[in-house]
């Protein structure tokens, strides 16, 4: 029983020893990758769907203090379907876009909101029993989600990102009568230069 009890103060301690040291000058540059899955909030439809597709997301920051930092990313959707009347076929997204990102460091881990813009290319591909015709398009949306981030060193961590973003085949993030909003939720590393 002692030893038990001795194990779990050892667990509960260990985030808190692995702990960055602090850092005097918070600028630096990072790179991060992280893959995952995708949920599109599309309609299912009589035939059925697949709507949680693979997921990945790259990106280069900039942490500009110990608050604020820009990031540069490029992600992938993964591919969709739906046998919905207005979304009969399969919907794939991916693209690059930019991101601010406010956070906060508590120990060992980090907590930041982001938001930006996502330049993404959108391909529909109909069904055979579709009444739209498959179409590509490029579309401006905008992005925005959270990161959760554990610090096992001072230059590696890991990092779960959380994104949200419109997918639309007509019409804009306010209003769109086919396409759907998709979330990602993908677990990756950090590394910082």
């Amino acid at each position: 029983m002692e030893n038990a009890v001795k194990r779990m103060i050892l667990a509960a301690l260990t985030p808190c020893l692995l702990a960055p040291v602090p850092d005097a000058r918070a600028q630096g540059l990072y790179l991060t990758g992280s893959a995952g899955q995708a949920h599109w909030g599309l309609d299912c439809g009589s035939a059925g769907c697949s709507r949680n597709p693979g997921a990945w997301r790259v990106a280069a920051g900039w942490q500009l203090n110990h608050v604020v930092a820009l990031e540069a990313f490029q992600i992938d959707l993964g591919r969709a379907r739906s046998s919905e009347f207005m979304t009969d076929g399969t919907l794939a997204a991916s693209g690059p876009g930019v991101q601010a990102l406010v956070g906060w460091a508590f120990g060992a881990f980090g907590l930041a909101g982001k938001i930006g813009l996502a330049r993404l290319r959108i391909a529909f591909d109909a069904a055979p029993t579709s009444s739209y015709a498959s179409q590509r398009l490029h579309s401006n949306e905008v992005i925005g989600g959270f990161v959760l981030a554990w610090h096992a060193t001072p230059k590696l961590s890991v990092r779960f990102d959380a994104d949200i973003v419109t997918v639309a085949l007509n019409g804009d993030a306010l209003y769109y009568s086919r396409g759907g909003d998709v979330v990602t939720s993908t677990l990756g590393l950090a590394l910082r230069f």
